[in-house]
């Protein structure tokens, strides 16, 4: 099935949602540095990069083409990480420099792999590919950066899973 943008929608939609997207991105990052030290589960929630994939994902899949899910997921990930360490210079909080170049670079590589899994859609065996590389990517770096699997991020490995596939085991309503 070949994946077009939306018919029937304002122009300025495109713009609109990315600049929602944005500020998702923006208030997750300053609720993760703020929660830091005042509520753990909140810090947690927030700040695992299991969540990070579930959004970037929903926000890529959702998107009308392949390059707006680029954009949306740089504006998303961007967004929480400059957030994130303006909330930490706000707030006099530690942070290192080392950190804001690894993540702030891992934001804007974040573009490419947006760009390919708004190519997950549908029941080809390319999609099918795609959100299998998706869930093996999301455990692989659960376990590889925090050394153990939470319940939360089987939570959001499950939910994951359950977005990239949802279009491919529900069937279509006839042609829509």
């Amino acid at each position: 099935m070949r994946y077009t943008p939306y018919r029937g929608q304002r122009a300025g939609s495109g713009a609109r949602n990315s600049l929602l997207i944005l500020l998702l991105g923006v208030v997750l990052g300053a609720l993760g540095k703020w929660s830091d030290g005042y509520v753990a589960w909140l810090a947690e929630l927030t700040s695992g990069i299991s969540l990070w994939i579930l959004l970037a994902t929903a926000v890529a899949l959702y998107s009308r083409t392949a390059m707006r899910a680029a954009l949306n997921v740089f504006l998303l990930l961007g967004g929480m990480v400059g957030a994130y360490y303006l909330t930490a210079v706000l707030t006099n909080s530690v942070w290192g420099k080392n950190y804001l170049i690894g993540w702030g670079v891992a934001a804007v590589l974040s573009a490419i792999p947006g760009y390919l899994v708004w190519f997950a859609k549908g029941r080809s065996r390319r999609a099918w590919l795609l959100s299998l590389g998706v869930v093996v990517v999301q455990i692989t770096l659960v376990i590889v950066l925090f050394r153990t699997v939470r319940i939360f991020d089987v939570v959001t490995i499950l939910l994951t899973a359950a977005v990239l596939l949802v279009d491919k085991i529900v069937p279509s309503r006839g042609g829509r």
